[in-house]
C-alpha cells in the first residue's frame, strides 16, 4: 500500500496541470449543460467541471500524466465541444537563497585551509 501511495506522489508530481476553457454548440446551451458536463466529468483526467457565464460555457480542471494537449484533443473528440481554450498550470520553482558575498569568502577561506592541511598531511 505504501509503494502504490508513492507512485500517486510521484504522478502527481510529474503530472500535467492546466485548465480548460469550454465553449459548446448553441443547441446545448438551449437544452442544458446536464449531458455534456456528465461526459466531462466522466474523464478520468478532469478533476473538477464548472458550467460558467461569459464567453465560455464550462471550465474544467485537468491533471494527467500525459500532456494537456493530448487531453485537449480528447476533449475536443466530443461532438458538442466547439472551441477549447488550454490555461496550462506552470509550476513555481523554488530557488535557492543565494549566500551573501561575505558567507561565500569564509566558505572559501575555509576550503583553503582544509586544503593546505590536506596537502601537509600528504607531504
Amino acid at each position: 500500500m505504501v509503494d502504490r501511495l508513492r507512485d500517486k506522489k510521484e504522478v502527481s508530481k510529474m503530472a500535467t496541470k492546466a485548465y480548460f476553457l469550454i465553449r459548446v454548440g448553441e443547441e446545448l446551451k438551449q437544452n442544458g449543460y446536464a449531458s455534456w458536463l456528465k461526459d466531462l466529468e466522466s474523464m478520468p483526467e478532469v478533476q473538477y467541471v464548472a458550467p460558467v457565464t461569459g464567453l465560455y460555457d464550462a471550465v474544467a480542471t485537468v491533471e494527467a500524466p500525459v500532456t494537456a494537449m493530448l487531453v485537449a484533443h480528447k476533449i475536443m473528440g466530443l461532438t458538442h465541444v466547439k472551441h477549447l481554450h488550454v490555461l496550462k498550470v506552470e509550476e513555481a520553482t523554488r530557488e535557492e537563497p543565494r549566500l551573501s558575498m561575505a558567507r561565500q569568502r569564509e566558505i572559501i577561506h575555509a576550503r583553503k585551509g582544509e586544503m593546505k592541511r590536506f596537502r601537509q598531511l600528504a607531504a
